[in-house]
């Protein structure tokens, strides 16, 4: 009969082992921390073009029914003073948009901008993704140019069907 050798009875892991243990914890910790940060940089992008383009659809609903467009909307061009609702001056107001879009985590407003005649507009934003195939998607050289209510930092817009970024006046 074989005699088995007595296992040493190990009280716990080695320096080295604890080590390794936290080195790759650590790698992955870093890794899903990073993955996290960039899922929710996309959601927040979507949601902003989101915002937009359901008011770009509201206000082409009341370009339908007035001819024009909106000078600026609940007295102002920037996000930053909107109210809850976009309505017209009727008696009683008919309701365009029940909860206008208000920017949340960055420090740049959505921009609402409209020209002279009233017949064209452009509703800009910033994405904060700039792997988005949105990012920037007009001419470089005209965004890089364009101002609305005072900011220049903008590189997503949706302008009215008729317009190009071109029509729509700096302000």
């Amino acid at each position: 009969m074989k005699r088995y050798k007595k296992l040493e009875n190990k009280k716990g892991f080695t320096l080295v082992e604890l080590l390794v243990v936290i080195a790759i914890m650590s790698i992955l910790t870093v890794i899903t921390v990073g993955q996290f940060q960039n899922a929710r940089r996309k959601a927040r992008d979507v949601q902003r073009k989101g915002d937009i383009s359901a008011l770009a659809k509201a206000l082409q609903m009341y370009y339908t029914d007035y001819g024009t467009f909106p000078l600026d909307i609940n007295g102002s061009k920037t996000s930053d003073s909107w109210g809850d609702e976009l309505t017209d001056a009727a008696t009683p107001p008919y309701v365009y948009m029940k909860n206008l879009p208000k920017e949340n985590y960055l420090s740049i407003p959505f921009c609402y901008a409209v020209s002279a005649d009233q017949k064209m507009f452009g509703v800009f934003t910033a994405l904060e993704n700039d792997q988005d195939n949105d990012y920037n998607k007009q001419s470089a050289d005209v965004m890089d140019n364009y101002t609305c209510g005072g900011n220049s930092d903008y590189n997503f817009v949706i302008t009215s069907p008729n317009a190009s970024l071109e029509d729509i006046p700096t302000n």
